[in-house]
């Protein structure tokens, strides 16, 4: 538990149907350590002190999923939750669809925007997300590149020409949850409808588009995106006798 004195909210991303990893279950609601992957996002970010309300987007077509997984969180985590919304046909559509949700009640000062395949998310990490996301208005976290990466034109199926290597001292490979001013990343949303834009991945590149200064601050390499079959079974691994509280 944290002693932040602060306040936040946070925008759980769990509408995508991670069709990369295959099978009929979406990778949120997959279960490692006997718990869904979704589960044990939802516990950690409801332990932390400064998050007071969690808003769930999920697919309109997956309430005995979302259910399934919060029957298995303790009551102090439930406590948090405010009802699911759906969400839209792309992540961006997704996390406006919670932001919006957030801004029919009292809107928070602060919002953690996070993917629900990311159930590593501990403590430190959110600790160093809200102070950023504080003193900043808009912070990602990121880890520093290691291999060489080449910016590259498709040139033919499979092969494509080497355009740039860009110097990987400049590179940050970026995570969630990322913190914003709230009403700062609202009003990015919102211009970003307005001029037909759907297609953002990450709320740290609409930020930049809608002309927000963005800092990075320490990721956490445990914390590894859900993505692929073989992540599921180093999850399960990590996880393995671990019952969130």
């Amino acid at each position: 538990m944290s002693g932040t004195a602060f306040e936040a909210a946070a925008v759980v991303v769990a509408a995508g149907r991670g069709i990369r990893i295959g099978g009929d279950v979406p990778k949120q609601y997959r279960r490692v350590g006997g718990q869904a992957v979704l589960t044990r996002t939802l516990a950690a970010l409801a332990a932390h002190d400064a998050i007071t309300c969690i808003q769930p987007v999920i697919a309109a077509d997956a309430q005995d999923f979302y259910h399934e997984c919060v029957a298995d969180l303790p009551e102090s985590a439930r406590a948090k939750l405010r009802a699911p919304v759906p969400g839209g046909a792309t992540r961006q559509l997704s996390v406006r669809a919670g932001l919006e949700a957030l801004a029919t009640g009292e809107a928070p000062g602060l919002v953690l925007v996070h993917d629900a395949a990311r159930p590593h998310v501990d403590t430190a990490l959110i600790d160093r997300a809200l102070a950023a996301g504080r003193d900043y208005g808009a912070a990602v976290p990121g880890l520093a590149v290691t291999d060489t990466i080449k910016r590259v034109e498709t040139i033919a199926p499979g092969i494509g020409r080497v355009v740039e290597t860009p110097a990987r001292e400049h590179l940050r490979a970026v995570q969630t949850p990322q913190a914003f001013a709230f009403g700062l990343l609202l009003d990015a949303h919102r211009a970003a409808g307005a001029e037909g834009l759907d297609g953002f991945t990450d709320d740290g590149a609409l930020a930049e588009w809608a002309g927000l200064p963005v800092v990075v601050f320490a990721g956490d390499p445990r914390n590894r995106k859900i993505t692929q079959p073989s992540d599921l079974v180093d999850a399960d691994r990590d996880f393995s006798g671990a019952v969130p509280a």
